[in-house]
């Protein structure tokens, strides 16, 4: 398996992976290699079309049979679990490309691995909402204490002084409001990182 993934690597598949394959790489194509390194990535066999198309136009038939033997090598590597749970922990979604036989094991894993995904995702929002409040209560306390400073200029018209009273009372319900959640988003930070800790545990000796 290593010295197939090694072939590939030395046949520059990297540029035979997409639509657009010259006529030396199509004459040269080691189409088994090809098949096996799109199996290996979880690519459909429809990837093979692009190919096919391309090498057409140069004159060359490509391979079908020799790159879905590889392809369904590739598959093998990419439908273990370890590989599910793997992409599921990263949110990647599945394309539905496993064997029956695979898939079972594959799905179970990646579910797991959503699962994760999920919980740190939903703990990170906490996170990042619990300091956007913070942020901003302290904003407001500078913006308050600026615009109150500012109401003793002997220079400012009446119309100012009040436009600037209006605008520290939307300050002080804006600020309130802010304050009044970060006690609630505290406790959902914490709950959530409770809940993230323990299915992580729960899976640990899965994968």
């Amino acid at each position: 398996m290593r010295g197939i993934l090694a072939a590939t690597l030395l046949l520059g598949l990297g540029a035979c992976a997409g639509t657009g394959m010259d006529e030396a790489e199509c004459r040269t194509a080691d189409w088994r290699a090809i098949g096996y390194e799109d199996g290996a990535q979880g690519l459909r066999p429809e990837a093979f079309g692009a190919r096919r198309r391309a090498c057409a136009e140069h004159g060359v038939t490509a391979g079908f049979d020799a790159y879905l033997a590889g392809h369904g090598q590739g598959l093998e590597l990419y439908c273990r679990p370890q590989n599910g749970y793997r992409l599921g922990s990263q949110g990647q979604r599945y394309a539905g490309v496993c064997p029956a036989r695979l898939e079972g094991p594959f799905l179970a894993a990646h579910s797991d691995g959503y699962g994760l995904y999920e919980r740190r995702a939903a703990l990170d929002g906490i996170a990042r909402q619990l300091s956007y409040n913070k942020q901003r209560s302290q904003e407001i306390e500078y913006l308050v204490v600026e615009k109150t400073a500012s109401l003793v200029s002997p220079i400012m018209l009446p119309s100012e002084r009040a436009a600037i009273a209006v605008e520290l009372k939307q300050l002080a319900e804006e600020k309130a409001e802010v304050d009044r959640a970060i006690p609630r988003l505290e406790r959902d930070y914490a709950e959530a990182e409770r809940d993230y800790e323990a299915y992580r545990g729960q899976i640990a000796n899965r994968y």
